[in-house]
């Protein structure tokens, strides 16, 4: 009998053990990869310009806090409001980390450029505005109109701009085209890492994989499939401040081997950082993107500005 009653009682500690495991295994297949506890999806804040371009960096490869992505100490910021100054240095560029130096100091802005400051621009004549534009006729299709034409919108990053609108823009602001390696170097810091962030991508972290193809973040945190308000995603700022340095609106920098030069024919514009249709390889940090000519545009295509530093 006791022999029996120890074998039942054996027997059962077996079935509990074999229910745990199935139980951690299931868990294993269903539990995703993790994501950051905290988001800041589309809550918008106040930029502030001063500390954010050379701020101590906490030498984290996966953190928007602070610093130039492992540049050292701080220095003041001599650029105009909202823009970040990017010190003269070395960093770290394209996929295969080159070391690379851009010998002279600069600033860019903190966001992409916003629909009041291009309706601004084209108050004023300096840039070509969209009433022409059918989608801006009649009634606007709020998820398919440029955000220029959408009311109380003049938050939300400026999109529909071709190349020549985006320098326009710049221009009759007082600034310019970033060049290619300005753009990535106030977009990744100096430590070569792949997004604004680190180097891990997240539907938290940018407004991208909205679209047809990437398509991971769609719907995510109730936020719009279409370009959003440029002071968004906090948590996903540059080691220099810039927000939305991936995703939301792709940006044009100057291709021109002569900017006082207008473009030669049939030489694509070049645009970087992505935009909210597209995700992975499309939004990381050195990826040029020059499938459009100047001419062209997409919802997904915008600008921020830089100005040199005398």
């Amino acid at each position: 009998m006791i022999r029996a009653i120890v074998q039942l009682v054996m027997s059962l500690l077996r079935s509990i053990a074999l229910v745990g495991a199935l139980l951690t295994l299931v868990a294993c297949k269903l539990d995703p990869l993790p994501l950051p506890s905290s988001h800041e999806g589309g809550s918008t804040s106040t930029a502030t310009t001063s500390g954010q371009g050379g701020s101590t960096s906490t030498g984290s490869t996966d953190s928007n806090s602070g610093g130039a992505g492992g540049a050292g100490g701080a220095e003041p910021n001599p650029c105009p409001d909202l823009m970040a100054f990017v010190p003269a240095g070395a960093f770290l560029r394209g996929p295969g980390k080159t070391p690379s130096s851009i010998d002279y100091g600069y600033c860019i802005d903190l966001t992409e450029i916003t629909v009041a400051a291009f309706n601004s621009c084209v108050a004023d004549k300096g840039c070509d505005g969209y009433d022409a534009w059918q989608m801006c006729q009649g009634e606007v299709d709020p998820d398919r109109a440029p955000n220029q034409c959408v009311s109380g919108r003049d938050d939300y990053a400026a999109n529909y701009l071709d190349w020549f609108r985006a320098e326009a823009y710049c221009k009759w602001a007082g600034k310019r085209l970033p060049t290619p390696d300005e753009w990535e170097k106030a977009a990744r810091g100096v430590d070569g890492r792949e997004y604004p962030w680190g180097d891990v991508l997240s539907c938290d972290r940018a407004h991208q994989g909205r679209g047809n193809v990437f398509d991971a973040c769609v719907g995510f945190d109730g936020l719009a499939d279409r370009p959003i308000e440029a002071l968004s995603y906090e948590s996903g700022r540059s080691p220099f401040g810039l927000y939305n340095a991936s995703g939301n609106v792709a940006e044009w920098v100057e291709f021109r081997a002569d900017p006082s030069k207008p473009p030669e024919e049939g030489t694509p514009g070049i645009s970087m950082g992505g935009s909210y249709h597209e995700g992975e390889w499309m939004v990381v940090a050195y990826a040029k993107d020059g499938l459009l000519g100047p001419g062209i545009t997409s919802q997904g295509h915008g600008v921020r500005c830089a100005v040199s530093l005398d």
